[in-house]
């Protein structure tokens, strides 16, 4: 065999290995992708104190089971619906930029939002709504509260010590909002 026909046979098994490769890839991630969504873990911050945070009131007004679709077996679905009233305009500027929101367990676990929990009717997701024109954010009136909700999917076991906490995109700190005993 001459030394051409070896290095073309080595290029083809090769190429042939790479494409297996990114073939186990692909898989992987179709496999993988759609529930990183339910199990992000969140760090850093502290929570600020009692439900005053970044100039404005918060408040956990429900934490529930709900309804989801496809959900990972031994999970639960929860939706939250929270409140917040800013004090001033630079409270509601600052809410206009959007919430992140996660709920922590007693073990100290953290899930970020799922979007496979059937929402609730009526009720935006975004902590600030949206002009449907512009696509630009309303501020908040100062004293006038506004509700949302934020739907999680939880090991069944975390589910009875969930704690709410919301953050804002320029601050480092939370509030954390914990159900009415």
């Amino acid at each position: 065999m001459s030394r051409r026909a070896r290095r073309a046979g080595a290029r083809h098994h090769l190429l042939h290995g790479l494409g297996l490769l990114a073939a186990l890839a692909a898989l992987v991630a179709v496999q993988v992708l759609p529930k990183l969504e339910d199990y992000t873990l969140r760090s850093g911050g502290s929570p600020a104190p009692a439900a005053t945070f970044a100039g404005a009131s918060w408040r956990l007004i429900s934490l529930a089971p709900a309804q989801g679709d496809d959900l990972p077996p031994g999970t639960k679905a929860v939706i939250a619906v929270l409140g917040v009233t800013p004090r001033d305009r630079a409270a509601s500027e600052a809410i206009s930029e959007g919430c992140d929101s996660a709920v922590r367990d007693d073990r100290d676990r953290v899930w970020t939002t799922a979007g496979r929990v059937t929402p609730l009717p009526g009720l935006s997701t975004l902590c600030t709504r949206i002009d449907k024109k512009t696509y630009k954010p309303i501020l908040a009136r100062p004293g006038a509260e506004s509700r949302w909700q934020a739907a999680f999917v939880v090991p069944a076991d975390a589910v009875s010590s969930l704690r709410v906490e919301v953050r804002l995109p320029k601050h480092d700190d939370f509030v954390r909002l914990a159900p009415s005993p």
